[in-house]
């Protein structure tokens, strides 16, 4: 056990910790069957179109990109710290992102405009690159 700002932390390695995170997605969702990228603290944001305002949300926690065996067959998952609702996005084939350092615009299925703030920018921009490659192969299809 680990010792940080008078908190006990477990030593737990990246394949622990990614098999525990699983467990946790599986209790929610029985379809996740894989994390493809984990980003450790994310804050929420929704863009209002009519003021052209943005607003932060009561959403902030780790995100988790996923591979479900069912459809849709990817999401990311926002599991909350703030309150117990998680914000849920499907990957689907009209899913648009665009990067700005440290946050991830995107417009979902909805077409509601969402931004992701992310504490990592480099963690920010490995979500972009594997939502740009899953976008991209979602275009040839």
């Amino acid at each position: 056990m680990a010792s940080q700002n008078g908190k006990v932390r477990p030593n737990l390695d990246e394949k622990t910790t990614k098999v525990l995170n699983l467990t946790v997605l599986q209790r929610r969702d029985p379809f996740v069957e894989e994390i493809l990228i984990t980003s450790t603290h994310v804050t929420f944001y929704k863009f209002d179109t009519s003021t052209s305002q943005w607003s932060r949300k009561d959403v902030e926690g780790p995100l988790f990109v996923v591979k479900r065996n069912a459809q849709p067959r990817f999401q990311f998952i926002v599991m909350n710290r703030l309150n117990t609702e998680n914000l849920v996005e499907d990957l689907l084939g009209d899913f648009e992102c665009e990067v700005q350092l440290p946050y991830l615009l995107y417009r979902n299925a909805k077409r509601e405009v969402n931004g992701i703030w992310f504490y990592n920018a480099a963690e920010c921009e490995e979500v972009a690159n594997l939502f740009s490659r899953y976008c991209s192969l979602l275009a040839v299809y």
